[in-house]
């Protein structure tokens, strides 16, 4: 329970610096994951084990005071906050702009863009944060688990020392194999489909469509981490999509095939794009709609206003309305508008993440997509960069409340955590740009490949082509599809509102079954071989997987990340 002790205390300098060194590497892991999958986590829980291990070491080998709960509390909600400044549109609408205009990053422009939009996130989770706090209905899971792992950590030791201990081996092993076996052995799976009316006469084999076993320790990890039912879905869209749809729309003629012995991700993509993303839609929407017709509306959230909201919310409003005009031409009415909708729906993600802990940031900047398509149509710019400030307010505003949740278990003072947040932020964002500016330098054929499938970029770019162009920019076989997808990612949101609650487990998440739409099917099936091993670890030996697999999947995941990333720089700088 919290103490006045521990409110009181003093901000810790090495906390900061902590989260600081940690959140610049973390923010790779991010980076990398969304590129590669779609998918970020939150490093709450990595931050706290890397962090309690990193000075417990200093406190035995030189000594020094001892490394308390809030200095951890403190130290990964820097670090979360650093990982959380992907949601600020560098790996979706940031790209997206950049291909679809032809535009250069620059890097100055752009980190102020992602620093400000962020900080119109802090903003708002600090208004919300008491009635938040006090409404029993909103857990915030993800905080609650991290304050656990922490209270964990300072009090039993012997079983944090191991946790910490698979952690790091997990780390080890992972890079150490990407350094000393850098060369992926990818196998097809032996099977091919004889092509049918414009492929008649040649054979599609498993490695055209992507069925390849790669090994992967992040994706294995991953997999582990989403579950069965998300990693089940996976491999059901990845099944319809590759191995169904893919073979019928060359024999179509809808896409031509590539090479004979390439895999043609990049040449079926171009379809499949379309449905994944009505699918994806479809679902995050209905579901959002549905958890907020369903709150209680007697325990609904209510701004808690302050001087220091009121304060920050005034600076930070025009300089969000300024870049908007100033970088990419918005109009100052929509430039304007932007912020209040912005505000809406982080408060909207918020309450969501309160009650389920899953951030709805890509159904909220898709919804923001639609709204600026209807107040200034025909603009692709308009429609991604007044979007991205709507989900880089979500994804910081979610972040910081769960990590409230955690510091008020752990007795931490708010006004220290609001300032940690917004050192995170500043270093997440001067890292990530970075990293992005050379590990994608040419974001038009870089992306949206085998290597890089950016499905978030995919999302984000063809919502904004269908709603600035219209269903002519959308191939019209496609567009049957898109229905179809709709329809049936609706009904299954709205199933459970009708069937008894014992068959919900059993039906499928549209959001993951989309996903796959847009992802190499090899990712999907190592995805899903990580969940069945995780499940049958679980079977097996619960009482083990529930103290550390969790931890050894964050030390793969982490440990690949980086290692992919530096790895990326390492070959990019070879070749120049």
């Amino acid at each position: 329970m919290p103490t006045s002790n521990n409110i009181s205390q003093p901000l810790s300098i090495r906390a900061l610096l902590t989260g600081m060194t940690l959140g610049s590497l973390l923010v790779l892991c991010n980076l990398y994951m969304a590129l590669r999958i779609g998918w970020s986590i939150n490093m709450s829980v990595l931050a706290s084990l890397l962090g309690f291990v990193s000075w417990k070491a200093v406190e035995t080998t030189i000594g020094c005071r001892a490394w308390d709960p809030s200095e951890t509390n403190i130290q990964q909600t820097v670090a979360s906050a650093a990982g959380a400044t992907i949601s600020a549109g560098l790996v979706a609408p940031i790209p997206a702009y950049l291909i679809l205009t032809d535009t250069q990053f620059e890097y100055w422009p752009m980190v102020i863009w992602m620093i400000a939009i962020s900080l119109l996130g802090i903003c708002v989770a600090s208004a919300i944060r008491p009635a938040m706090l006090n409404n029993e209905r909103l857990r915030f899971p993800a905080g609650i688990a991290t304050a656990e792992v922490i209270t964990d950590m300072f009090s039993s030791g012997r079983i944090a020392r191991h946790r910490i201990i698979a952690l790091l081996s997990a780390m080890a092993i992972t890079i150490s194999h990407r350094i000393f076996i850098p060369v992926s052995y990818k196998i097809p799976l032996g099977f091919s489909i004889p092509g049918q009316n414009a492929m008649a006469g040649t054979s599609i084999s498993a490695k055209n469509l992507g069925f390849i076993i790669d090994p992967s320790y992040m994706l294995l990890a991953f997999g582990a981490i989403i579950g069965t039912r998300a990693a089940i879905s996976l491999s059901i869209g990845c099944l319809i999509a590759w191995l169904g749809l893919g073979p019928y729309i060359l024999g179509q003629g809808w896409e031509q095939a590539g090479p004979v012995d390439g895999n043609w991700f990049s040449y079926i993509i171009d379809w499949l794009v379309w449905p994944g993303v009505a699918m994806m839609l479809a679902s995050a929407l209905t579901t959002t709609a549905i958890t907020l017709f369903k709150s209680d509306r007697k325990n609904r959230l209510s701004l808690m206003w302050g001087l220091p909201e009121f304060l920050l919310l005034g600076t930070i409003t025009p300089v969000i309305v300024f870049l908007q005009v100033w970088l990419f031409d918005i109009s100052w009415f929509a430039a304007i508008l932007a912020v209040p909708l912005a505000f809406l729906f982080a408060i909207v993600a918020a309450q969501v993440v309160g009650e389920t802990g899953i951030p709805p940031v890509g159904a909220l900047g898709k919804l923001s997509q639609l709204s600026f398509s209807i107040i200034s149509p025909g603009s692709v710019t308009t429609n991604l960069m007044t979007a991205n400030v709507a989900g880089g307010a979500a994804g910081q505003a979610t972040d910081l409340l769960n990590d409230f949740k955690a510091g008020h278990i752990l007795g931490t003072n708010p006004r220290h955590q609001i300032f940690a947040q917004a050192m995170g932020i500043l270093v997440g964002c001067l890292t990530s740009a970075g990293i992005f500016m050379l590990l994608i330098p040419n974001p038009a054929e870089q992306l949206m490949t085998e290597q890089w499938p950016a499905p978030g970029v995919a999302t984000w770019k063809v919502i904004a082509i269908a709603l600035t162009d219209g269903l002519e920019a959308i191939p019209q076989s496609a567009r049957y599809a898109m229905f179809v997808g709709i329809v049936a990612a609706t009904i299954n949101e709205l199933l459970p509102l009708i069937v008894q609650e014992k068959w919900h487990r059993y039906l499928p998440s549209m959001s993951a079954m989309g996903l796959a739409f847009v992802l190499p099917a090899q990712v999907s099936m190592m995805l899903f071989i990580g969940a069945i091993l995780a499940w049958g670890l679980r079977r097996l030996a619960p009482r083990w997987s529930q103290r550390f697999l969790l931890a050894i999947a964050a030390g793969c995941i982490a440990g690949e990340s980086l290692a992919g990333v530096l790895g990326s720089l390492w070959h990019l700088l070879l070749s120049k």
